[in-house]
């Protein structure tokens, strides 16, 4: 592989569960009530907006005005003061030997912000991709052919190392490799064929020609 592109909440930086239930506290707002499970099976790996939407869906009433804000605030609130990136997230990224990038439906301030806090920013010099730049969000394949273009790397040279559906399903479409990492993978929703991992540790021999653990 010439590129390694990973995904951030519940790759990277460990705020997938604290998204999730900012989202499931917007729910009880607007009278929806989700267990955590239900949460994190709603809204993993979508962009902000589209899990509002399902809310508003669900509650069949609209959000207040200032969701977006709502959700942001009780994220960082769920993470509290100090952010962690994925355990064996540090040392995997010191042994990766090929040109690494971001790719979230995060915004670019909110990943510069997590991946500045984790202490891991300076692994990816600046090569840091945004839906809300690209105007393209998983499972769109926009975000990750945009990466891929502006490194110069073909797609099928391209690694992709996703937590949630959406993002290999996104990876797919737009005809890279993937793997998918969830540290619970008995319980991670998954596509056939897409090798799984659960271990950040194991990630270097993946890239380099490894196997699945």
């Amino acid at each position: 592989m010439d590129l390694l592109i990973l995904d951030l909440d519940g790759v990277l930086v460990d705020t997938q569960d604290a998204e999730d239930g900012a989202l499931a506290y917007l729910g009880t707002l607007m009278g929806v009530h989700l267990e955590h499970h239900e949460a994190q099976e709603l809204f993993s790996g979508k962009k902000v907006q589209e899990c509002i939407d399902l809310l508003e869906g669900l509650a069949h009433r609209p959000p207040p005005p200032d969701a977006v804000p709502i959700v942001r605030a009780k994220c960082r609130e769920l993470i509290g003061s100090t952010l962690e990136p994925v355990p064996g997230v540090r040392e995997a990224l010191a042994r990766v030997d090929v040109p690494m990038c971001v790719a979230s439906n995060s915004p670019l301030e909110l990943i510069k912000e997590r991946l500045s806090d984790c202490g891991i920013i300076d692994h990816f010099d600046g090569r840091l991709y945004s839906a809300y730049e690209a105007g393209a969000w998983k499972p769109d394949p926009g975000l990750f052919r945009w990466a891929a273009r502006d490194q110069g790397v073909p797609a099928d040279r391209c690694l992709v190392v996703e937590d949630s559906l959406v993002g290999v399903d996104a990876a797919l479409a737009a005809g890279m490799k993937v793997l998918q990492f969830n540290v619970v993978p008995v319980r991670a929703p998954h596509r056939a064929g897409v090798p799984t991992f659960s271990s950040m540790h194991a990630l270097p021999g993946l890239v380099h020609g490894g196997r699945s653990s």
